[in-house]
């Protein structure tokens, strides 16, 4: 249960870090009681007060995340909070009273607020969305762009590809020809919120090992159990090829010494690119 709380006022936090929409929701239905508005739809206005209340009182959230299960992080709850349709409700009933104010000639004023309000709800927006570093994303596709290119000129495919993820994040968009190990599922949880099919254990050393491998090679992950194993270069390797991996792309952070040993585990030659090593059989 102390887990659940701890989940669920983390989730609180991290679903209000992203955006104000729940501070929006909650601002509107202050306006429809004061203002004797939430009278006209008094089954949507007592819904909506009980079912932010659920969301927001940690004991209440966590019951709902587990109705929900584990499967579903915290933000899910809030789907059942009709937070548009309410927050639209009142910026509807604000914009009619500041139409009374236009047409009684306090145009200056009437404007005025409404542009406020715009303002507002733009920044407010995007709840629990992510802060992502565009430059560094214009930098990723451009690294991406350079390997399918190079894989483009070998000719030599049908290519079933495992690399950073940088790489595989774009991969299909350059090249929708091109198999992958496993897709961007795999990092990004929230593409898995109608699924229930996993990735194998092995698929997920994998993922783990080629963002986390030291120089040598070697990588700390943990087992299901949580204890903590050492994933080996090698043992990786053959991991890749037994599902179906015939071109490798290995981090520049690796040494030459331990690329060549890992290419020799593949049977297949290695080639040093600008960021990345190139392994293929």
């Amino acid at each position: 249960m102390r887990e659940l709380l701890l989940n669920a006022w983390s989730g609180w936090l991290q679903f209000t870090s992203g955006g104000k929409l729940a501070a929006l929701l909650l601002l509107s239905l202050i306006f429809l009681w004061l203002g004797g508005k939430w009278k006209k739809e008094p089954v949507l206005y007592s819904y909506t007060v009980s079912a932010a209340l659920c969301c927001i009182v940690p004991v209440t959230a966590a019951a709902l995340m587990l109705y929900q299960t584990k499967f579903y992080d915290y933000e899910w709850i809030w789907s059942l909070v009709p937070m548009t349709a309410v927050t639209a409700w009142a910026a509807v009933e604000f914009l009619c009273l500041q139409r009374h104010k236009f047409e009684s000639g306090r145009r200056r004023e009437a404007l005025s607020v409404s542009v406020l309000l715009l303002a507002v709800l733009v920044l407010c927006s995007g709840p629990g969305s992510s802060v992502y570093d565009r430059r560094q994303e214009r930098q990723d596709r451009l690294r991406a762009q350079e390997v399918m290119t190079l894989l483009a000129e070998q000719g030599s495919g049908p290519f079933c590809l495992w690399a950073p993820r940088e790489i595989l994040e774009h991969a299909r968009e350059l090249d929708p020809s091109v198999e992958l190990l496993y897709g961007r599922n795999m990092w990004d949880i929230s593409l898995n919120s109608y699924l229930y099919d996993t990735y194998s254990e092995d698929l997920q050393d994998l993922y783990l090992w080629m963002e986390n491998t030291d120089e040598t090679g070697l990588a700390v992950g943990k087992d299901p159990e949580g204890r903590k194993v050492i994933l080996q270069g090698e043992d990786c390797i053959n991991k890749a090829v037994s599902a179906g991996a015939n071109c490798i792309i290995l981090p520049e952070r690796m040494n030459s010494e331990s690329v060549e040993e890992l290419a020799e585990a593949l049977g297949g030659s290695a080639r040093r690119l600008e960021h990345y090593y190139l392994l293929t059989r």
